[in-house]
């Protein structure tokens, strides 16, 4: 007898491991086909599994894919390579992602961060890989170093001498153009002070300068006139400019600009305010130069404002600004231009949306300063304008990402919280009500075991979509996560309206849905709290819904259910 409670002992053991086992590789399942990068298992040379994620980066089937050889997609002068760093990070153990270019099923050329390392699989040696596109931000790195080349090019071409000082005081960057202007070598300048070679009347007032653009990132460009010591002992004069260079609203370093003007100002002195000592420069900038008269009518530009704009010079040529702008827009901008006017302090940084002549809308950033006569009397103005509309567009999408569900496309937790917390502010003010209801999905996950996870989130795409075609513009539903919803139902008299809703929603649930050539029917459990009924804080709100839905869960689900009803 007891040796047959112990043989059967070890068979529940056995079946135990094997529970565990198969649950783990279910877990093992859900965790590759949620990391967010294609994963592949190697064996024996071959691939013996590629994720979803892999199959829709690579454009190819898994059936397309099982038993051919990694390599085979890979662009013939990055194999070697690819073949050197995958051996070496199987060999070590310790592998640092390695880049490459991969050729997709349709031909398309693009970039993959790589990594691999060596596991057991099916109780022989195999390699994990997992690779992710990375096409757009090689995309953004070559332009980045496209702009960086083109800046030294510009910066080396001109006459003027072009540095950047940290905040240490310390020169960083000088262009070519010290050497036949000052005698100096650029080497020799390179990480001194700069103030070495700048006459001590002077050093006040360039220190002073530079302080104040490195505390304010939005301080003015300044400009005046230095003296530097020639290599020879000889002091010439140069016209100083410095502006800010600002990344996340810091000021990194300072940009100056020294123009020798020692023959000018000895010829005529004049000659300082005349407008060919800067527009010379303006030619050669990326960014766009304009001037307006006092109308806001165009009285000079260099190209890139043509090439913005997608004018040419002579179509451009006092325009007003009313023209490109629209109705719209044009209040900003005369609002803007009206500050500048009044107070006669330069702005930077001003969005604009512009229309240009084939209809296209363009974002624009801009800086723009009062230009005056030579009695100083205001004749106009001036400023740089840059096209941003890819960032703007960027900044769109990531702000979309952050703040929406990546399956279903509706608000997330953090945008529904923003949302919750408002409709509190605007609820207080009118006193009036403001339901938040939680929803969840009973057995929702019948569905991933039996027609699969792709089923599953169509069926929450669905949900989401049906639930938005219930409530009203005004009201918001969210996905929390799972397979768990929230409706926010706003500017509410009764509470009533909301059991209205509930039931409206169940009804709309009773019709199935289509997946896969399945109809499911799914069965939705509601809980229901009220501000200022039941609390009066967002968090309170959620909480207390959550406890009215599982409340329903406990006692029959499909159904819609008050929190005050199960507190009371």
């Amino acid at each position: 007898m007891t040796i047959a409670v112990k043989q059967q002992s070890g068979k529940k053991s056995i079946n135990k491991r094997k529970v565990l086992q198969n649950d783990l590789s279910i877990l093992a399942r859900d965790i590759i086909a949620n990391a967010g990068v294609g994963m592949y298992i190697v064996q024996d040379g071959k691939f013996v599994y590629v994720s979803e994620l892999y199959q829709k980066i690579t454009g190819f089937t898994e059936e397309e894919l099982i038993g051919t050889y990694p390599l085979d997609n890979i662009h013939p002068d990055d194999m070697k390579t690819v073949r050197e760093k995958a051996i070496k990070c199987l060999k070590e153990g310790n592998c640092n992602p390695y880049e490459y270019r991969f050729i997709t099923k349709s031909g398309e050329i693009i970039w993959v961060l790589e990594a691999v390392t060596s596991i057991s699989f099916k109780g022989e040696r195999a390699a994990l890989g997992s690779f992710i596109n990375i096409t757009e931000r090689k995309l953004i790195e070559k332009k980045l170093h496209h702009e960086e080349q083109l800046f030294r090019t510009l910066t080396d071409q001109s006459s003027d001498i072009i540095a950047i000082i940290d905040r240490k005081g310390v020169i960083t960057y000088e262009n070519k153009a010290i050497e036949p202007v000052l005698g100096l070598k650029v080497d020799e300048q390179m990480g001194g002070k700069g103030f070495d070679n700048l006459h001590p009347d002077d050093v006040p007032f360039v220190s002073n300068e530079l302080k104040r653009l490195f505390a304010d990132p939005d301080a003015s460009a300044s400009r005046s006139e230095v003296r530097l010591r020639h290599k020879n002992g000889q002091w010439l004069v140069f016209e100083f400019m410095a502006s800010g260079l600002v990344n996340n609203n810091v000021v990194e370093a300072v940009m100056i600009n020294l123009r020798d003007i020692t023959e000018r100002k000895r010829a005529e002195e004049s000659l300082r305010f005349s407008e060919e000592k800067y527009r010379t420069i303006l030619e050669n900038i990326q960014e766009g130069y304009f001037e307006v008269d006092l109308a806001g009518n165009l009285t000079f530009y260099n190209d890139p404002v043509c090439e913005i704009m997608g004018y040419t010079r002579e179509e451009l040529m006092s325009m007003n600004y009313k023209k490109y702008t629209g109705n719209e827009m044009a209040v900003k901008v005369y609002q803007a231009f009206n500050k500048v006017y009044l107070s006669g302090n330069s702005t930077k940084e001003i969005d604009w949306q512009i229309i240009r002549k084939d209809g296209a809308r363009r974002y624009i950033e801009a800086s723009v300063s009062l230009q005056k006569d030579f009695s100083g009397h205001p004749k106009g103005f001036k400023g740089i304008i840059r096209d941003i509309t890819e960032r703007k567009e960027m900044d769109q999408k990531l702000n979309h990402l952050a703040t929406h569900d990546a399956l279903t496309g509706l608000p997330n937790r953090i945008l529904f919280m923003d949302r919750l917390q408002v409709a509190l502010v605007q609820s207080r003010r009118n006193r009036n009500k403001l339901a938040v209801m939680m929803l969840d999905l009973d057995h929702f996950k019948d569905v991933n075991d039996t027609l699969g996870h792709l089923a599953g989130d169509k069926l929450l795409q669905e949900v989401g979509n049906r639930l938005t075609d219930i409530l009203r513009h005004n009201d918001t539903v969210a996905r929390l996560g799972g397979d768990e919803f929230v409706v926010l139902l706003s500017d509410l008299e009764r509470m009533e309206y909301a059991a209205g809703v509930a039931k409206v929603i169940l009804k709309a649930f009773g019709k199935p849905f289509l997946l896969a050539d399945h109809e499911i029917t799914p069965n939705v459990s509601i809980g229901i709290a009220f501000f200022p009924d039941d609390c009066d804080d967002v968090e309170s709100l959620l909480q207390k819904s959550d406890m009215a839905m599982y409340s329903v869960k406990t006692h029959g689900r499909n159904s819609y259910k008050f929190y005050s009803h199960i507190a009371s």
